[in-house]
């Protein structure tokens, strides 16, 4: 509380009596000053204070009142003597007061730190409200600052706080003459100043008190922030929550993007076969997939293994104009060979391979197509062999990685760790085909020839039975597609939850 002004006026209180053993109270009788300013003292001080410490009071409109008096020192106080001069020997103290329970206002001049912690403290023991003191050098301005050392008393600052009143300084001349009347207004009716006016006037009793009465106008500084600060306050911790969660969300999400990048680099998630992003392959690199011309020889009826017999070794497009396989390789590919390895047929175009003639393209996984079939199929349709599903993209490569994308492969490894769905791992999980170009270099145990009645005659089967009912190649090839949502995941949202899902990228 900041002190802006200070009033001092005389009231005549009513002298508590007894009456059947009860006490009556001190009453306020009269404000003299009010009604005779002629016969009374009064004093105005605006401006020239210093607050010193503004312990909080309970105040009424802003106004601190009390009786005025000066708190006693203890008898063998060092600072009876250096007070003397400043306080004269019938100033107003507690014991001239009417025995009630009015609330007090101290006045004391600030001599030395000793003096002024002995006023403190004998102050702390009466019922203040606050307390006035004054630089006993008779000036006229205003007290120094609150953080001058003139009002340094040796404790760091610690006795603002240990006093439940508030303190204020004002200027010396002011401290002196309020110091002069409270020795005027002291003793009964028949001493204070204009007695024998008072008492014609009013008709007081001989033994009831006339005494400076105090008003302390403060100015109360409102820890209560206003209406328009909480709403900022609100709005801003509401903007610091969404963006630290933001940022918390998008770094948690980026981490996962990382994460799921490495996997794909290393080949241990292939998001096409698992139906997230359809991935083309780079046209120069299938470009190093070997060509070969298709070589095979239909066994020889008597043969004991004509279900088994399997298709030659092809050459290489270099090696084409050379004529036929020798013999030595022809025996050892129907010997050395399983029946997973006879392909007579491009799955794409469903065109039979003819032997010396038809020129073909192997892919890693040993599979075999024409050149211009699975050329288009790789770079256009899907990364994957139409066989085996096995990811022919280059080694390392990995295209952007989204949030949508670390969702749904995120929801995948849930169920697959689950139990509800179970993956094969393409490369791992799937026995890899011998290749088309090195299974004559291979010694692979053959497998049991089957039994007759399950063996299948391709070439009497009808042509429709064993095809898909598909009119061209590229729809044959669009059915040879791995089925891929290429949707992303938050079409058909409102556009508020698609707002928000870019603030806050779920975990899901």
């Amino acid at each position: 509380m900041s002190l802006q002004a200070v009033r001092n006026v005389v009231l005549l209180f009513s002298n508590p009596s007894w009456t059947d053993g009860h006490s009556v109270p001190s009453t306020i009788l009269r404000n003299i000053t009010a009604l005779s300013s002629q016969i009374a003292y009064s004093e105005d001080l605006l401006g020239n204070i210093t607050t010193l410490s503004t312990t909080s009071v309970t105040t009424s409109n802003g106004v601190v009142q009390g009786l005025l008096y000066v708190p006693d020192l203890g008898v063998n106080d060092s600072c009876q003597a250096l007070a003397e001069p400043y306080i004269p020997q019938n100033v107003t103290r507690q014991v001239n007061l009417p025995t009630t329970s009015y609330n007090l206002i101290a006045l004391a001049p600030w001599i030395n730190a000793d003096c002024t912690q002995s006023f403190l403290a004998s102050a702390r023991l009466d019922p203040i409200r606050g307390m006035l003191v004054y630089l006993p050098d008779n000036s006229t301005s205003q007290p120094p600052a609150v953080d001058d050392q003139a009002w340094d008393l040796g404790d760091g600052g610690a006795w603002r706080t240990t006093n439940r009143y508030p303190i204020y300084a004002i200027p010396g001349a002011s401290g002196a003459e309020m110091m002069r009347q409270l020795s005027l207004y002291s003793g009964d009716l028949s001493q204070v100043p204009f007695s024998n006016q008072i008492m014609s006037i009013y008709s007081p009793n001989p033994a009831d008190y006339v005494r400076v009465w105090t008003e302390l106008t403060v100015a109360t500084v409102s820890t209560t922030l206003p209406l328009w600060a909480f709403i900022l306050i609100i709005f801003g911790v509401i903007v610091i929550v969404i963006g630290t969660t933001s940022m918390l969300m998008h770094l948690v999400q980026s981490r996962r993007r990382a994460s799921l990048r490495r996997r794909v680099t290393r080949g241990e998630v292939n998001l096409e076969a698992l139906g997230i992003k359809r991935l083309p392959v780079p046209r120069d690199h299938i470009e190093t997939f070997p060509l070969f011309t298709y070589n095979y020889d239909p066994p020889l009826p008597s043969s004991p293994t004509s279900t088994n017999v399997l298709p030659k070794k092809g050459r290489a497009l270099s090696d084409a104009s050379q004529g036929p396989s020798s013999p030595r390789n022809d025996a050892r590919n129907e010997t050395n060979e399983t029946a997973i390895n006879y392909q007579p047929t491009c799955i794409i175009c469903l065109e039979d391979f003819e032997s010396r003639k038809t020129i073909i393209r192997e892919l890693p996984c040993g599979h075999i197509y024409h050149p211009e079939c699975i050329d288009e199929f790789l770079s256009q349709l899907s990364s994957l062999c139409p066989s085996c599903k096995s990811s022919m993209l280059p080694a390392g490569y990995c295209p952007k990685i989204t949030n949508s994308m670390v969702r749904r492969e995120f929801g995948t490894r849930r169920l697959r760790s689950s139990g509800t769905i179970i993956h094969v791992d393409v490369e791992g999980g799937r026995r890899r085909l011998s290749s088309w170009s090195s299974s004559v270099k291979k010694h692979i145990f053959p497998v049991s020839s089957p039994k007759p009645e399950e063996a299948v005659d391709l070439e009497e089967q009808p042509r429709g039975d064993r095809l898909s009912p598909v009119e061209t190649t590229r729809d044959r090839m669009q059915d040879l597609v791995v089925p891929v949502d290429e949707t992303n995941s938050d079409d058909g949202r409102p556009q508020w939850k698609r707002a928000a899902l870019k603030v806050f990228p779920g975990f899901r």
